[in-house]
């Protein structure tokens, strides 16, 4: 388990820091589709639909995880938010187009000067869906869970910042002789303090992560929780067939008044997986009397994006995009990477707009300069390259003659899926056109990461992709461009081109309490890292989805991968 990647297929890990409280995320994502009346105009600005219904949801596979310690992907992530609450979340204000940081489980929290010390207070009411009270312990032992070796594929903050060495989780040694986790201290029901081993100034956001979620021990049914983690959210499972079906309905027992995040307006949603992508288009766009509540997880396939420009389709559209970002890492560890030139020489060789049409075109990809989301806090225009998205072949060939270049092969790797192999193919072919010969290493996606991560089965060249969990550099730069935190001299599981600029300043900043310098230093190291070359940014992948027309508040969630937002959805009537 990795922090947040950005799937070469379309899921995404997940990782990140920093939004303070009261602070918001501006987006230009766009968000249409699914009226608010019958004549189907597209809601853009946060419509409640009618109470009640069922809304269906193709997804073409399964999710990975529901267990909160282990849900760390983005269509999971979206699921989990009906069944799970965090101590805060994050809420996509469709109208103002921001990411919006709320309380959700928590009341209030607050830190000490040094920002080593949290104190969060639950909110009063709180229930599971069995109708016993949520308390702080609960937090306590969901957070200690994530220790565990079995739950490692989880979001890493919880034994990445608690002060708590050595802890191995719940299921050993009898929890620590029954302590626990050092690191987090529960003086009552209502209060939770996590006691940090550095200094995290933004940990309100940190706690959006469901690893923070809390889970009654006396239920911990260990591995298997996976399968019906308790809810602490407005739905709760009713049926799990893996890889077929999922049906969520109603927790009686979740309060609205306790919320802000959750409109819960349908009585039930049902999940069916393993569907063709292609097969689900045929049928939302037809929006035949089975399909008029659907949505799907999976965008328009390419090759249909035409047809959302049908008389019957159009105003059931919703575009959107998301907070990840793509690129290539050149591995340094190889031979003919080492050399700054050769790097520089493809950078400059890549055709990014033939790299966008290959991930499916200007509907579905739009080029960047960055893996830094441009507008995020610390975003800067790329100043030192100056790279045409076209590229600049002159420049690449005579980079290519300083790096002393004769022809050598290199290899990049790539997801088996469709829109990563043509992708793929589309650098290959910018490269070939500057003389530069690549082979394409096609590697399943199951796998993909970790053979990437691995030093002995990396390729040359690696496609990947980065996201946020929130909104801040420090969530970016040291992750994609950084070292290992518990292996100082290694490069992150996430540094694909092995880079090793710049980790001294990493370190400093890593002390930094003062949330502007941190992002002014993190903005300006990341522009001296990039002009040593050790990766080229490509492009973020933009989302167009077809909705039934019984959809009403058809938006998408740009925090959670583009995905339509199932915590806002509603139905026009209950079906």
């Amino acid at each position: 388990m990795t922090r947040k990647e950005l799937l070469a297929m379309k899921y995404a890990k997940r990782v990140g820091q920093v939004i303070a409280a009261g602070v918001t995320l501006t987006l230009v994502a766009t968000a249409c589709g699914g009226g608010s009346d019958d004549a189907g105009s597209p809601t853009t600005t946060g419509t409640a639909g009618a109470k009640g219904g069922t809304v269906t949801v193709y997804h073409v596979n399964d999710v990975e995880h529901l267990d909160p310690q282990r849900n760390f992907v983005t269509d999971s992530s979206m699921i989990g938010k009906l069944i799970t609450r965090t101590l805060t979340d994050y809420r996509y204000d469709a109208k103002a187009k921001k990411i919006v940081l709320e309380n959700d489980l928590a009341a209030s929290y607050e830190s000490t000067p040094d920002f080593k010390t949290w104190t969060f207070k639950l909110k009063d009411g709180l229930k599971y869906e069995d109708g016993s009270p949520i308390v702080a312990a609960d937090i306590k032992y969901g957070a200690e869970r994530s220790f565990s070796a079995d739950m490692q594929e989880g979001a890493p903050y919880a034994h990445e910042y608690l002060d708590c060495p050595g802890y191995k989780g719940p299921y050993i040694a009898g929890n620590n002789g029954g302590k626990g986790c050092t690191g987090i201290e529960v003086p009552d029901e209502k209060t939770v303090v996590f006691k940090l081993n550095r200094a995290v100034p933004t940990f309100e956001g940190t706690a959006s992560m469901k690893v923070w979620s809390p889970v009654p021990k006396a239920k911990d049914t260990k591995t298997a929780y996976d399968n019906k983690p308790v809810s602490t959210g407005p739905y709760k499972i009713e049926s799990y067939v893996r890889k077929k079906t999922l049906v969520l309905v109603r927790n009686e027992n979740w309060d609205q008044k306790t919320d802000p995040l959750r409109n819960a307006l349908p009585d039930k949603f049902i999940f069916k997986f393993g569907d063709a992508e292609a097969t689900v288009d045929q049928r939302l766009f037809a929006d035949g009397a089975a399909d008029k509540s659907s949505v799907s997880f999976a965008g328009v396939q390419p090759e249909n994006i035409a047809k959302t420009n049908g008389a019957t389709v159009k105003d059931r559209v919703v575009e959107s995009e998301d907070i990840c970002r793509r690129y290539v890492a050149f591995n340094q560890q190889k031979p003919l990477l080492k050399n700054q030139k050769m790097r520089e020489a493809l950078y400059y060789g890549l055709d990014r707009t033939t790299y966008r049409d290959g991930r499916g075109g200007e509907r579905l990809a739009a080029v960047v300069d960055s893996i830094i989301p441009d507008d995020m806090d610390g975003y800067k225009a790329e100043e030192h390259f100056k790279a045409p998205p076209e590229g600049d072949k002159e420049k690449a060939k005579a980079l290519l003659t300083e790096a002393g270049y004769k022809g050598e092969k290199l290899t990049l790797g790539t997801a088996d899926s469709g829109l990563a192999v043509k992708a793929a193919e589309a650098a290959q072919a910018s490269w070939k056109a500057i003389g530069v010969n690549v082979d394409i290493r096609k590697i399943p996606g199951d796998n993909y990461y970790s053979t990437q991560q691995e030093d002995k089965s990396a390729t040359d060249l690696i496609t990947a992709g980065w996201c946020y969990d929130w909104a801040s550099l420090a969530t970016v730069v040291p992750p994609v461009l950084g070292p290992d935190t518990t292996a100082p001299n290694k490069a992150a599981q996430n540094n694909y081109g092995r880079s090793n600029v710049g980790w001294d300043k990493m370190a400093e900043l890593a002390k930094e309490t003062d949330k502007a310098k941190l992002t002014s230093g993190l903005s300006d190291l990341y522009a001296e890292i990039m002009k040593t070359a050790p990766l080229v940014p490509t492009v973020q992948d933009l989302n167009v989805y077809v909705v039934g027309s019984n959809i009403d508040n058809g938006v998408a969630d740009p925090n959670t991968g583009g995905l339509i937002d199932l915590t806002q959805i509603g139905l026009k009537k209950a079906n």
